[in-house]
């Protein structure tokens, strides 16, 4: 198994198992680590695969909760962000293309920590267009748009159930959305691993759910979400200094 191999299943295994027990964080975690080992065309959407297969087994817990008429007015902003940022990540090479990404995935996670002390702002078609812009933008771009609907629920005081729920279908959309336009752009995009990698790819987030039920049992979810942070921002601190850093 090579270094790479093994940086990407970690990671996999890492964020499935805290994806299962706090609801978030699946992108957070493993975003930073597959642009390091694949780079940022191929890392951004090797996560976005993994993402939805993840949002979905989340949404079959929680799909009563869903709060379908945000999660409509949510799309269109995302629809354009999604355009923006597959015709800007096209016309970047790699090694500033991972700069950028990681610079987008610690401003946001820092947002996401600092937007919970403003306050409290409506859930209005302006407010769910611009968050929906941003987090388009920033899963082309970085692969962590989650965040930018964390800050969202942080800002506008939104029932954690609910949210969770929302997100789901939400990640599965987003994700998706960000695979087509990113392999339209540049079909190169499409990660390289061979049957037997995806294969583990898939072994593991399969294993990282069934981890994540064990460890619901003695891990919180605000205690994962913390963890999750840490790794987030640990993880986009490593791709800024391998991406200025060059090989």
């Amino acid at each position: 198994m090579t270094p790479v191999l093994l940086l990407v299943l970690a990671s996999v295994l890492a964020g499935a198992t805290l994806q299962r027990v706090s609801g978030i964080g699946f992108a957070m975690v493993v975003a930073p680590f597959t642009v390091i080992a694949l780079g940022p065309a191929q890392g951004v959407v090797l996560v976005q695969v993994c993402g939805v297969a993840s949002a979905a087994l989340v949404l079959s817990r929680v799909v009563r909760d869903t709060d379908w008429a945000t999660f409509a007015r949510l799309l269109p902003g995302s629809a354009l962000g999604v355009v923006a940022g597959a015709l800007l990540a096209g016309r970047v090479p790699d090694g500033p293309a991972q700069v950028l990404s990681a610079v987008v995935m610690l401003v946001t996670l820092a947002a996401s920590v600092l937007v919970g002390r403003l306050r409290e702002l409506p859930r209005s078609p302006v407010v769910l267009t611009a968050a929906g812009g941003t987090a388009g933008l920033m899963t082309v771009l970085a692969g962590v748009g989650g965040v930018a609907l964390t800050a969202l629920q942080q800002a506008t005081r939104w029932e954690h159930r609910v949210f969770l729920a929302t997100l789901q279908p939400y990640l599965i959309a987003l994700s998706t959305g960000t695979v087509v336009a990113r392999v339209v752009v540049s079909p190169a995009a499409w990660p390289s691993l061979s049957p037997a990698a995806w294969a583990g790819v898939a072994a593991a987030l399969a294993v990282g759910i069934l981890a994540g039920g064990r460890a619901a049992r003695w891990l919180s979810g605000p205690a994962a979400a913390r963890v999750t942070l840490a790794l987030s921002l640990a993880g986009a601190v490593v791709a800024l200094v391998d991406g200025l850093v060059g090989p």
